[in-house]
C-alpha cells in the first residue's frame, strides 16, 4: 500500500499535517511508499519531507491510503481511495453531506478520527488540547480588546493572538507574565474576574493548562450561588462546571447516563450563573437532541435587565446555533469573532465595546501548527502500519484492523457501514 499526505485547502490558515514527516521516516524504514502532496502552506515544508524519502507529487492518484486534516471538498476526492480525515458528518451535517455523498458514489472507505475511541469511549486521536489551549489565549485576547475599546487598560490587553507567538512556549512564558501583573490587582471595573468552563475532555484540559499560569482560585459553582467566600482583585476565580450543576431531571433525580440516553427528561438551568460569570468558556460536546446551554432569548433578556455581567463567550466548540445559540457562524482566525448586542437583538462582526462578544473560531489547533501536528502524529503513527498492511478491497466484516480504527469506518468501498447506515436519511437530498 502506498500512503499519501493531502495538502489542506480549507483555508489559508490550516497548515496542520496528520504524520510528520519524523514518523513518515520511520514508516519508510519499514518499506513503505510515502508520497506527499506538494504545498507552500504546510507548517513541514516539502523539504522536509522529502528529506526523510517522501516523494513530492501534485496528485495523489497512486496513493490508496490518504491521510489528511479537514473535510476534503468533493471535486477533490479521488474514486476507490480509502480517506482518514474529519470529515464532521456523523451528526449528519448538512454542510458537508455533499462529501460524504461523493464518497459514497466514487467507491471510497471514509475513516473519521473522531470516531476512533477506546472502550471507554474516549477520543484516542485528537487536537483537542490544542483548541483549548488556543481558544483560552483568543478569548482572553478578545476580552482585552473589548475592554480597551471601553476606555479600559487591563493585563489582558497586552495578550497576543496564539498564531503571533513563535511557539506555544514562548505564549506560555508570556502569559505567566501576564499572570504577575494580575497578582498585583486588577481594575475595579472588570474586578472580581470570574471565569466559568464547560466540558471536561481534552478541551478543557487545555483550557485549564493555561489558566494555571495565572494566579486562579478554582471554586465550585456551589460557592458561587451561596456566597461563599469574598472576592479579591489579584486572582482570577476559575469555576469548571460539571454537568450536573446546570442540567436538572424536570421530575426524579439527575443520572448522568439516563442524561445521555434521554435528554428530553431534562432541562438546563444556567442562567442563574449568569450575574457572576466575566468570561464563559464553552467546550462542551453536543447535538441537537441536548438542550442548548444558554438561549439567545433568555440571554437577551438577563442581559437587558442587567442581572448579567458576562462580557466574553470563548465557543471552543462552535456549534453553529448549537449549545450556544449566540453562535451563528464560524470563522478563521481573520474573521473569528461576533458581537451579540441584546438591545438591538443584532449581530456585528468583530470586538465591540457593547454587547457580548463570542469567539467562534472553528480551527482553533492549526494556531500553534506545529506543535499540535506532533501531538496528533504521535497518537495516529499508532495505527498507520496496521492501516497501510489492510487489504481494503475485501468486504468489511472480514477486515482485520485494530477495533478502533474499524469502529471509525463511516462508508466501505461506497457503501455506508451499519454503524452510520442512520446517515442515509440525511444524504437523501445528495444521492
Amino acid at each position: 500500500m502506498i500512503l499519501g499526505i493531502r495538502r489542506e485547502d480549507k483555508s489559508k490558515w490550516e497548515r496542520r499535517v496528520p504524520i510528520i514527516p519524523a514518523h513518515v521516516e520511520k514508516l519508510i524504514e519499514k518499506g513503505f511508499k510515502i508520497v506527499v502532496e506538494s504545498s507552500e502552506n504546510r507548517i513541514f515544508k516539502d523539504e522536509e519531507f522529502e528529506r526523510v524519502g517522501c516523494e513530492i507529487k501534485k496528485s495523489l492518484e497512486e496513493a490508496k491510503i490518504i491521510v489528511g486534516v479537514k473535510e476534503i471538498p468533493p471535486k477533490k476526492i479521488l474514486e476507490n481511495k480509502v480517506y482518514m480525515t474529519f470529515s464532521h458528518t456523523f451528526k449528519g451535517q448538512k454542510y458537508n453531506m455533499e462529501m460524504l455523498a461523493t464518497f459514497l458514489k466514487k467507491g471510497c472507505t471514509l475513516i473519521d478520527y473522531e470516531l476512533i475511541t477506546d472502550e471507554k469511549n474516549d477520543r484516542i486521536i485528537f487536537f483537542g488540547r490544542f483548541a483549548g489551549l488556543a481558544g483560552i489565549i483568543e478569548t482572553l485576547y478578545g476580552y482585552g480588546q473589548k475592554f480597551k475599546k471601553m476606555g479600559y487598560d487591563t493585563p489582558f490587553y497586552r495578550i497576543k493572538r496564539p498564531f503571533q507567538y513563535n511557539s506555544l512556549n514562548e505564549a506560555k512564558e508570556h502569559i505567566k507574565k501576564i499572570g504577575k501583573e494580575i497578582s498585583e490587582g486588577l481594575p475595579s471595573v472588570i474586578s472580581p474576574l470570574v471565569i466559568g468552563i464547560t466540558g471536561r475532555g481534552n478541551v478543557s484540559r487545555g483550557v485549564n493548562e493555561i489558566l494555571e499560569l495565572l494566579p486562579v482560585n478554582k471554586e465550585s459553582a456551589n460557592d458561587l450561588l451561596e456566597d461563599r467566600y469574598s472576592f479579591l482583585n489579584n486572582v482570577v476565580y476559575c469555576i469548571f462546571f460539571k454537568i450536573d450543576d446546570y442540567v436538572s431531571p424536570k421530575t426524579g433525580e439527575f443520572f448522568i447516563e439516563d442524561y445521555y440516553k434521554n435528554p428530553e427528561k431534562y432541562e438546563v438551568n444556567f442562567e442563574r450563573f449568569l450575574r457572576f460569570i466575566s468570561i464563559l468558556v464553552n467546550g462542551i460536546y453536543w447535538e441537537e437532541k441536548y438542550p442548548r446551554l444558554i438561549k439567545k432569548d433568555k440571554l437577551r433578556e438577563i442581559y437587558i435587565s442587567g442581572k448579567s455581567k458576562m462580557k466574553m463567550i470563548g465557543d471552543i466548540t462552535c456549534d453553529i446555533n448549537g449549545s450556544i445559540e449566540i453562535t451563528i457562524r464560524d470563522g478563521d482566525p481573520d474573521n473569528g469573532f461576533l458581537t451579540y448586542i441584546p438591545e438591538r437583538d443584532e449581530f456585528v462582526d468583530g470586538i465591540l465595546p457593547e454587547g457580548i462578544t463570542d469567539m467562534v473560531i472553528s480551527n482553533l489547533p492549526t494556531e500553534f501548527p506545529a506543535e499540535a501536528s506532533e501531538e496528533f502524529s504521535s497518537k495516529l503513527i499508532n495505527y498507520i502500519e496496521d492501516i497501510l498492511k489492510e487489504d481494503f478491497t475485501k468486504p468489511f466484516e472480514e477486515l482485520k484492523l485494530p477495533p478502533e480504527i474499524k469502529k471509525a469506518i463511516i462508508c466501505h468501498n461506497g457503501r455506508l457501514t451499519d454503524r452510520y447506515e442512520y446517515l442515509r436519511e440525511h444524504l437523501k437530498d445528495f444521492l
